[in-house]
């Protein structure tokens, strides 16, 4: 009888909890570094296969039915060809999911006379850009601003593009395919972010490049800028990004850097599903992305 009483209240217990157990506020959907070309393997980088590894993640998307799909850059390697191939694989994806791109430095591979439509091509409103849902403000940024790669695109005045790289002279960014974000979309961030605050929503960025942890090759050449942007500001909850294939994560200064593992550097494949509450957030990772379980202030 005692031993039934218990085996009761357990299932009551139980089925209380699940039933005020809370539903994220927001499904989102992370695709990182695809980098699809039609040609063979090389080392890590298995080109052909972002193909079905993409598509895989996008029915994965409609079966957990999220609110949206954030692709964090360098969805092709080095051909504009590409794109009509991988493009297509969003097809597949439920009409009431939507969907973002934001550019990484592979999208600069390209012949220079595309570079004027990558922008219309992945159906992004503008270079970089901000975007709110239910208490949220999302801020994509174009981390390939000041680079030069992207220059005969921009046209800014090379002697800038110098300094930003002179900046990381002895440090482990040192590196001709990183990039840095100007004065100009500097400025706006601070815009986005005062937004935030008067509109009482919590931050969320979305990256190619990392901005930490600290020396790290794959950085932007002036993350140091950016850190003193964002760190500063109470709202700010995450900066996720791609770039750095093996991905990562560090916790500082109140916010969660969170670098998603590139899809093309794994034979199965690679993806995560961010699910954000009212204090923590929950990355579920699928292939070789690992999940987080993280609770912010």
């Amino acid at each position: 009888m005692v031993r039934t009483l218990y085996c009761c209240l357990f299932l009551l217990l139980y089925l209380s909890f699940s039933c005020t157990k809370k539903n994220p506020t927001l499904t989102i959907g992370l695709v990182a570094d695809p980098q699809y070309a039609n040609k063979p393997s090389k080392g890590k980088r298995h080109y052909r296969e972002s193909l079905w590894k993409l598509k895989e993640a996008i029915d994965s998307f409609n079966d957990h039915q999220v609110d949206f799909i954030q692709n964090l850059g360098d969805i092709i390697d080095d051909d504009w060809e590409s794109f009509d191939s991988i493009l297509p694989v969003y097809d597949h994806l439920d009409s009431n999911i939507e969907n973002y791109h934001l550019l990484g430095n592979h999208e600069f591979s390209v012949d220079s006379s595309h570079l004027k439509s990558l922008v219309e091509k992945l159906s992004m409103p503008d270079f970089y850009y901000s975007y709110s849902k239910k208490g949220w403000r999302f801020i994509v940024l174009d981390v390939t601003d000041y680079s030069y790669y992207s220059n005969s695109l921009h046209h800014y005045d090379v002697n800038e593009i110098d300094n930003y790289f002179n900046y990381t002279q002895g440090k482990q960014n040192n590196y001709r395919w990183n990039s840095a974000i100007g004065p100009k979309q500097q400025q706006w961030i601070k815009e986005e972010l005062c937004y935030a605050n008067l509109l009482d929503q919590k931050v969320v960025f979305f990256s190619h490049m990392p901005i930490r942890p600290k020396d790290n090759p794959h950085n932007l050449w002036n993350d140091f800028e950016i850190i003193d942007l964002i760190e500063n500001h109470p709202k700010v909850v995450a900066f996720i990004n791609g770039h750095n294939h093996s991905g990562n994560y560090t916790f500082k200064n109140g916010i969660h850097y969170i670098t998603v593992f590139g899809m093309v550097d794994t034979t199965i494949s690679s993806y995560g599903i961010l699910e954000l509450f009212d204090n923590q957030l929950i990355l579920k990772g699928f292939g070789n992305q690992k999940s987080f379980h993280l609770y912010y202030r």
